[in-house]
């Protein structure tokens, strides 16, 4: 699974330092379903999607839509397990634990870049 973490650009700011890329169908249907809670800071990065569900979750989230072009085009906070969220002018979206501590509705328009992390490399004995 691809996992980096999400920059507000060009400041390089750093929004999530932990995202994971979900793009199976199985990863994307189940999503958080088997967590309690995602952590400050994680996120999960939904590529070449507009739509997420809550059916099943035990606790609200944050959802961001993004372009093709990663720049923000929709937040939507608090969604409540039982729910669902399409987003049309999305073509990704991420989700984090409601409560982002950032004020992301004002960055409408900005630009994020996804970096990803490197590979640890083991050496054999």
């Amino acid at each position: 699974m691809q996992q980096g973490r999400m920059l507000l650009v060009p400041e390089q700011q750093c929004i999530w330092p932990e995202v994971k890329v979900l793009t199976s169908f199985p990863q994307r249907l189940v999503g958080l379903l088997t967590s309690a809670g995602l952590p400050r800071g994680q996120a999960l990065w939904f590529p070449h999607c507009n739509a997420i569900h809550s059916w099943g979750m035990r606790f609200a989230l944050d959802v961001v839509g993004l372009d093709a072009q990663l720049r923000l085009v929709a937040v939507h906070r608090n969604i409540q397990p039982g729910r669902i969220l399409t987003l049309g002018a999305a073509s990704s979206l991420i989700e984090c634990e409601a409560g982002l501590p950032f004020p992301i509705e004002s960055w409408l328009g900005r630009q994020l870049c996804f970096e990803e992390k490197e590979e640890a490399y083991e050496f054999a004995n």
